[in-house]
């Protein structure tokens, strides 16, 4: 196959995928597709490599996903813009310390997930997910100057889940989605958190190029590094609507997060909008988000009205599909948050440039 150039090499890599796929090796026949992207003689030729891939992973029961992205930040640690602080009942400021005020650097996540298809059970199909998520951050120049004694690893981040999924089928009902997740969080190197999750949501169609999504979910988190645990339900809405080759997604989450620790009990409201062009602006694939978040928490220790914050995040998307690699592109996206706080220290603003792998198929 290394010696077999152009279109003849795509030929004979979509004829291996298909031999592969006949005898029901479907992860090794989606490979040879990816492996064919490169020598696509024609952008037909490449939309009907996609349709292959999209077919071959529909029967495949093993599903494997990896993201890879850098990220430049003025803000890794989440730290606060301001430079003082007045606690209660105080009469004079607190200069804020360098590694509690945001902190720059760079920051890079690879993650990896794989579902897999169990037997079915008489309601409809079971699967099996495990997904892991790391995150590592390297310190500026300006920030190291700030917080001499900080360290990238010391807000190192990483997750691992296992869960099951099972799509309960009805017939003349749309079908109910049931999961539930058991992870746990690291931060700085030690465990950070204890995770269950259950979930139900539904999607059902509402019209041409229109679908609508609600669901239900119930969260224990149990914190490693101190005493603290709770219940946090939420409930979340989509609507998703095609406009011609563009896509307009509206989505609003509710979730009251019940702790009598102080700021860490509080009721959310997020609501977001994206829209993604269909249509390339030469070489580019174009998308835009907003979503705005308010918080009102029970109690805290540095206000003590009742602290609330609001944010505001702006974000675009630039992928150059032209630029990818065996069925993989490249994506950049800038994002832009502002978060504005009664309580001065969780008062912030970060600006993140994300570049990262989209796969194409």
């Amino acid at each position: 196959h290394g010696r077999v150039e152009g279109p003849a090499r795509f030929r004979m890599a979509r004829l291996a995928a298909y031999a592969l796929a006949q005898e029901g090796r479907y992860t090794r026949a989606q490979i040879w597709l990816r492996r064919a992207a490169p020598d696509a003689p024609d952008a037909r030729a490449a939309r009907g490599l996609a349709r292959d891939y999209r077919l071959v992973a529909a029967r495949n029961p093993l599903t494997l996903r990896f993201g890879l992205g850098i990220a430049p930040s003025s803000n890794i640690n989440g730290g606060s813009r301001a430079e003082t602080l007045v606690l209660p009942g105080l009469p004079f400021e607190f200069e804020l310390a360098g590694d509690a005020r945001a902190l720059s650097g760079v920051t890079t996540t690879a993650s990896f997930g794989l579902s897999h298809a169990l037997p079915p059970l008489p309601t409809g199909p079971l699967a099996f997910d495990l997904q892991a998520k790391g995150r590592v951050h390297r310190l500026s120049d300006t920030a190291r100057r700030q917080a001499p004694e900080a360290r990238g690893a010391d807000y190192a981040q990483a997750a691992l889940s296992l869960g099951l999924r099972h799509r309960l089928q009805h017939e003349g009902l749309p079908p109910l989605d049931l999961s539930t997740e058991l992870g746990r969080d690291w931060y700085g190197g030690a465990p950070y958190s204890d995770r269950l999750g259950l979930g139900l949501s539904r999607a059902m169609p509402a019209g041409a190029g229109r679908m609508l999504t609600f669901g239900l979910t119930l969260d224990r988190v149990a914190r490693r590094d101190v005493d603290a645990s709770w219940w946090a339900p939420a409930l979340h809405a989509a609507l998703r609507q095609d406009l011609g080759a563009n896509r307009l997604t509206l989505s609003a989450h509710l979730r009251d997060t019940r702790s009598d620790r102080p700021d860490t009990g509080h009721d959310g409201l997020t609501a977001r909008l994206d829209y993604d062009l269909g249509r390339r602006v030469g070489p580019a694939v174009l998308g835009f988000g907003m979503e705005a978040q308010w918080r009102d928490y029970d109690s805290s220790r540095y206000v003590t009205t009742g602290r609330e914050d609001r944010s505001l995040g702006i974000e675009a998307r630039l992928g150059l599909p032209e630029a990818g690699r065996y069925g993989f592109y490249p994506e950049i996206g800038l994002t832009g948050r502002r978060v504005w706080s009664n309580a001065d220290l969780f008062d912030a603003q970060t600006l993140t440039l994300d570049i990262g792998l989209r796969s194409s198929f």
